[in-house]
């Protein structure tokens, strides 16, 4: 009996320190090498490339693992598939390893955490993602475990951010390059970022980050994937909003620092609006829907279609105002109506297949 646990130890071992030559280190440093030597590397570790397909602008590369065993009288000691997938998209990649050996799967995760990698809801049994997101600084690790043709796969895809240097982030868009919470505590620093709850009209709430919390400098990001704190949906610069961290705090920063490409930035009057577009434009009164908004086909200097920019008004409770639907800029100031910018939301352009 002992013999024949031994044996089976001594296969399993055999099987996982072949599948762990591709170990999360190895990963992660595989994503910063050029493709001759990627594949140069790979040939010894004997995966041979199989195929090139475009999803998009995305290039996928595809290597698969050969076990070099020709003797169909030999037993084959490592049966096991294993497949590397490398994306590319505009100098960007991603990496994917997968196997059928669940062991190696576990062994990576595992290796994952030793080195300070986290999964919020790993152990929550009360939600079933399609996959466990593992976060670290500036990487990513998304593990997941697929059946086809009956076959687990079980598929690590790991990932590494590029930020923008300190000295090229000037404009509240470059902002957008801040695609998770734990992205905002590697740039800016943990003191820096606050995990928050948004409050929209009604029950309607979701997971945010505040950076720069009651500052001049705050910032709401409002995440698509509340589960992983990632994906922007959109982004708040300037007003005041309805956060669960502030539900005793009436404080208002009136102004705040960051500003748009356009020169754009909350706190600003909206005779400075006028002037910086070069021509009126139009917004939602008191009786719309959307009372402030500019509206996005307003023409002029400013592209009003890549932001929000919402008016606040500090004399605008008369009939006049709140039984109109729509309203100039023009026509606002001969009125005397004292409107500035209060609250700016930013919205992704494109939404990338890395993040």
């Amino acid at each position: 009996m002992k013999i024949f646990l031994l044996l089976i130890f001594y296969i399993l071992f055999i099987s996982i320190v072949n599948g762990q030559e591709l170990s999360a280190d190895r990963l992660f440093d595989m994503l910063s090498v050029t493709t001759s030597k990627l594949e140069s590397q790979l040939l010894k570790k004997k995966y041979r490339f199989s195929g090139t397909e475009s999803l998009g602008d995305t290039i996928v590369k595809t290597y698969e693992y050969h076990s070099g065993i020709k003797n169909r009288k030999e037993k084959q000691s490592d049966s096991v598939s294993r497949r590397l997938v490398r994306s590319n998209l505009k100098e960007t990649f991603t990496l994917t390893y997968q196997t059928t050996l669940a062991a190696e799967y576990n062994g990576i995760i595992e290796s994952l955490k030793k080195h300070s990698f986290y999964c919020e809801y790993e152990n929550d049994s009360t939600v079933t993602p399609a996959s466990h997101l593992y976060q670290h600084e500036d990487y990513t690790a998304d593990a997941s475990v697929k059946e086809t043709d009956g076959v687990n796969w079980y598929s690590i895809t790991v990932h590494k951010k590029t930020f923008p240097l300190n000295k090229d982030l000037h404009f509240a868009e470059d902002l957008m390059d801040f695609t998770s919470n734990e992205y905002l505590i590697y740039y800016f620093g943990e003191k820096n970022v606050k995990k928050d709850i948004y409050y929209f009209s009604g029950n309607d709430i979701v997971k945010c980050s505040v950076l720069f919390i009651n500052t001049r400098r705050q910032v709401i990001f409002i995440w698509k994937d509340g589960l992983n704190r990632r994906t922007i949906d959109n982004i708040l610069i300037g007003g005041t909003h309805k956060l669960k961290s502030q539900e005793s705090n009436d404080k208002f920063v009136a102004e705040n620092d960051w500003m748009l490409k356009s020169k754009v930035h909350a706190g600003m009057p909206v005779f400075e609006l006028r002037t910086l577009n070069e021509k009126n434009f139009t917004f939602c009164a008191g009786d719309a829907i959307n009372p402030g908004i500019v509206l996005s086909e307003s023409a002029g200097s400013i592209d009003f279609k890549n932001a929000d920019i919402i008016l606040g008004c500090m004399n605008c409770t008369d009939d006049k105002y709140l039984t109109t639907k729509i309203m100039s800029a023009d026509r606002a100031m001969a009125d005397g109506r004292i409107l500035f910018v209060l609250t700016i939301v930013l919205y992704p352009l494109v939404t990338g297949l890395f993040e």
